[in-house]
């Protein structure tokens, strides 16, 4: 669960520090979002997430194109340097450039030069054709602090030598008097000043409006953490009540006592995942347009004529889409109540009482393509996706002893030799891998594709692996090699083991009684789900084997062929997403097991999808039939 965000949204965010390193702005660089960070901090971040010339900006995720030369290229924030020059332009300070014993009094200061300069030194930099567009504060602090007032000139791209000092009202564009007297001759102009003016004027207005915006996300935010408190409350309530009725009801109702509470328990974990995520996206909100209000804030009250006016209608924009999506959100909330029974029936359940779990519809998921990538030069199965953290993962092929390590965007880092050939990989809570070998029918422990270890020999063939929060681990295993070689009297089963490769046991509810189970993860709510190709079917079972759900496919989305699940894997909120090997498609469900839509179809070019794993940045990698992985990034709303 993330930290809850503060109930009060600042508007006056304190935007001193870099929001990368945080800490004090070095060489300022400034985006067109209007965020700014240290020039080496940006650099680093840009060289690790940057793709195909863009990349977003680390606050407000608004992606920007990279200027020709790289980031040096993005214009420097000398508002911030101006702050950061108080302290080397004080009251009486001595122009740094004056060639006589006693210096004139210093009334600027160049912000690229770091220089003071006395007024006739500021005059003739401004005339000299390497500083005439410096920007110059002015140093005439008094004791109380005050924000220093910069002032540049701005020339025409055009013609060099040239001010910028009218605008053109028809090509919305400032330009110098030689522009205005030739190919802007018969268009209507005004002075920049005036123009300038009146945008500083609207954007005022703009500004006003959208600080109004911030009461409006303070209350949701407020709200949020509200509805948290109330639904651990709630929670706290019902796991009182059932443990009172479990009391009262003594030994027989033990074990429906405690399959009970592992639902709510189940509920509550999927509902403040949703939770912690609302309260991350609204906190974001707040921070991305306070800090946009105070960005935008330092260029209408600071900047150049020129300046103000280039920006007016992208800063107009962007202060509309931030206000706008404030007013879009919808907080949906989950109804939790137990009912204790009021009658003494013959049935013990009907005896104890029944739990409802009034859940709203289920947030969308919009899915965007990162990469697609070949693992080999093979057309061999991509059997096994094991993501390890910073967009990376594990990725085997055709059942061999190679393991790749991938980044999200397709680049392969390096490849290792397990030495016997591999089925599934998947990490332990403490990095190590746990990986299940067929032909050698063992499950191993290493790390890093290197230096394994047996955990158990096992007498049937090991295909997908798990491991849950205690550290046991659960294994499909079968009389076949492979799952074309079923026959009728095979017993293929679920199995579990401890870590030092003791058998605990295996699943045994006769209403679950496995074919082929190919794939086994764990869910957030601690179930355990299963996917049988061979009896078409994934099953979501407690930590004991007990089945508590079964799906085998919908008809509500027209499947071409009879639902053939291959691989399944689950998210921080408990969605489950099967894919669909005869189908060619991804099918997701809920965490109770119930089908929510198709993620994927044939349409979105998913061929033969086998193995599927989802990311701690919500990547969602798929491994097809021909050593294909497509990688999309998911995202709740």
């Amino acid at each position: 669960m993330v930290s809850r965000e503060p109930s009060n949204i600042e508007l006056n965010v304190d935007l001193d520090n870099c929001g990368i390193c945080l800490g004090e702005f070095k060489k300022p660089k400034i985006l067109p979002c209007f965020h700014t960070f240290c020039m080496g901090c940006l650099k680093s971040y840009v060289d690790k997430t940057e793709r195909s010339g863009r990349f977003t900006c680390p606050l407000c995720l608004i992606e920007t194109d990279l200027p020709p030369g790289g980031v040096e290229h993005f214009q420097t924030n000398f508002y911030i340097k101006a702050e950061q020059a108080k302290t080397l332009a004080l009251l009486n300070s001595r122009c740094d450039v004056c060639d006589v014993d006693i210096p004139s009094k210093a009334e600027k200061r160049c912000l690229e030069c770091d220089q003071n300069l006395c007024m006739n030194c500021s005059k003739t930099h401004l005339k000299m054709t390497s500083s005439k567009e410096h920007h110059l504060m002015t140093v005439n602090f008094p004791e109380k602090p005050l924000t220093p007032s910069v002032i540049a000139k701005v020339f025409c791209d055009k013609h060099k030598t040239e001010e910028l000092t009218f605008y053109c009202r028809v090509c919305d564009l400032p330009i110098c008097m030689r522009c205005k007297v030739t190919t802007h001759e018969n268009h209507s102009t005004n002075d920049l000043s005036d123009v300038a003016s009146e945008t500083r004027q609207f954007l005022s207005s703009k500004l006003s409006d959208a600080k109004s915006y911030l009461p409006s996300l303070h209350e949701q935010l407020n709200e949020i953490n509200q509805y948290e408190d109330h639904l651990t409350q709630s929670k706290k309530k019902i796991v009182k009540a059932i443990g009172e009725r479990a009391s009262d009801l003594h030994s027989r109702i033990d074990k429906i006592s405690s399959s009970m509470m592992n639902d709510i328990e189940a509920e509550f974990r999927v509902e403040m995942s949703r939770v912690d995520s609302q309260r991350l996206a609204l906190g974001n909100a707040g921070k991305a347009l306070s800090s946009q209000f105070h960005a935008a804030n330092q260029v209408v009250n600071f900047g150049s004529d020129a300046e103000i006016a280039r920006n007016k209608q992208m800063l107009s924009n962007r202060l509309e889409k931030l206000t706008k999506k404030s007013e879009d959100r919808i907080i949906t909330k989950l109804d939790l109540a137990f009912s204790p029974s009021s009658t003494l029936e013959e049935n013990i359940e009907d005896l104890f009482g029944s739990l409802s779990t009034d859940r709203p519809p289920v947030d969308d998921i919009k899915v965007k393509e990162v990469s697609v990538f070949q693992v080999d030069d093979t057309f061999k199965v991509v059997s096994s996706i094991c993501p390890k953290g910073d967009g990376e993962a594990w990725i085997t092929s055709g059942w061999k002893p190679e393991i790749h390590l991938f980044n999200v965007h397709g680049t392969k880092l390096k490849t290792q030799n397990a030495g016997r050939n591999i089925d599934t990989i998947v990490l332990n809570k403490d990095g190590s891998m746990i990986v299940s070998c067929s032909d050698q029918r063992q499950i191993l422990k290493g790390r890093n594709g290197l230096d394994f270890s047996v955990i158990a020999t096992v007498a049937m063939h090991p295909r997908g692996v798990t491991v849950n929060s205690s550290g046991e681990v659960f294994l499909c295993a079968g009389q076949s090699l492979a799952f074309q070689d079923y026959k009728d009297g095979h017993r293929n089963k679920v199995l579990r083991y401890s870590m030092d490769g003791s058998l605990i046991g295996e699943f045994r509810d006769p209403s679950s009684e496995f074919l082929y189970p190919l794939r086994v993860v764990c869910n957030i709510t601690g179930d355990v789900v299963v996917s049988d190709c061979q009896k078409r079917r994934v099953t979501i079972h407690r930590q004991d084997g007990h089945i508590k759900f079964s799906y085998t496919g919908t008809e509500t989305a027209n499947l071409r062929s009879p639902f053939e699940p291959r691989g399944v894997a689950c998210d921080s909120r408990g969605y489950i997403y099967v894919t669909d090997n005869a189908n060619d498609a991804v099918h997701l469900l809920d965490h109770t097991g119930k089908f929510v839509r198709l993620l994927f179809t044939a349409k979105d070019e998913i061929y033969g999808p086998y193995s599927v794993a989802m990311d701690s940045k919500n990547n969602l990698w798929i491994g097809c039939r021909d050593a294909t992985v497509k990688v999309f990034q998911c995202t709740h709303f």
